[in-house]
């Protein structure tokens, strides 16, 4: 079965100063931030390289750019891997337009030996992904069901980031959560 992307998602991009990217892309390019994001202690997720996250839009999808700061262990000279980019493209999104489609590509890419990083929920976006490497290492992410923004500009809250078991996730369970999640939410902004 051949599958497609149904979209480029978002790029992710590592910056110096995460505040004045964020108000270039403001100001040049009218995209609006969703929210800053610092990553916790514990090394997962991005975090095992980022320290800090901000996330904008030009419309209702949770983000279009991620915009990233490195963590200082990994801009010192001595950092383990130094092949990587400190500045500039951190990896690449594409959106797939189901479930079946996602677990699809995951199952394709796995057993025609492309590098598999890992599977994730939770955090920023709390879209079901997976991350893999093309030819030449660069970080691609896979994913489903990106969040996105309500009529008052606000994110949905979202669990932790965690890695998961992609092919035994149950989507039906995991969407239902999150809607549960976002009538809460309606319902103590409502007052």
């Amino acid at each position: 079965m051949k599958i497609s992307v149904a979209r480029l998602g978002h790029v992710g991009i590592t910056v110096k100063d995460i505040d004045r990217s964020i108000a270039f892309y403001e100001r040049y390019l009218g995209m609006r931030l969703t929210e800053k994001f610092e990553y916790p202690e514990e090394k997962i997720g991005h975090g095992v390289m980022v320290a800090a996250g901000a996330f904008v839009r030009c419309d209702t999808t949770h983000h279009e750019l991620s915009i990233f700061r490195m963590r200082k262990d990994v801009l010192s000279p001595d950092a383990p891997d130094a092949s990587h980019p400190v500045i500039g493209t951190h990896h690449i999104a594409f959106e797939l337009s189901s479930p079946e489609d996602l677990k699809g590509l995951y199952v394709q890419m796995r057993d025609g030996g492309v590098p598999i990083v890992n599977c994730r929920i939770g955090g920023p976006g709390n879209q079901p992904r997976f991350y893999a490497r093309d030819p030449d290492g660069i970080l691609l992410e896979f994913y489903w069901g990106i969040d996105t923004i309500g009529w008052d500009g606000i994110a949905r809250a979202y669990g932790p980031i965690q890695e998961i078991d992609l092919m035994a996730l149950d989507f039906e369970a995991f969407v239902e959560k999150r809607e549960a999640a976002a009538k809460a939410a309606r319902v103590t902004l409502q007052g």
